[in-house]
């Protein structure tokens, strides 16, 4: 059986959240956009949205993610109570997750 495995691309980041469903995907997808509409208002905002789509890499890696980036989603801005330092505290989630993804990739 080929089953299809979701994630949520971060466009502008290039980042990829492993989900465990379309569902679940959709739903992460909406609230990180919301997010980002309320907390992003200059140029930014236009260029980073999350979208669904299907995991481009392996199945052995969407595992790997998922397992990874659960425990990731649960300290991302747009899971957080708002604060009055919620611009800085998505800059700290992104480039948090942008040194992962460059770790990932020189280890590659």
């Amino acid at each position: 059986m080929n089953e299809r495995l979701w994630c949520v691309h971060i466009e502008g980041l290039n980042d990829f959240i492993a989900t465990d469903s379309h569902d679940s995907a959709r739903q992460e997808a909406l609230a990180i956009n919301a997010y980002i509409d309320k907390a992003e208002k200059g140029p930014r905002a236009a260029i980073l949205r999350a979208v669904v789509i299907e995991w481009p890499f392996t199945p052995a890696s969407h595992a790997r993610a998922l397992h990874d980036d659960s425990r990731d989603l649960q300290t991302m801005p747009h899971r957080r109570p708002p604060s009055s330092d919620a611009h800085d505290s998505m800059l700290t989630s992104i480039a948090r997750r942008v040194k992962e993804i460059v770790s990932v990739a020189r280890g590659k």
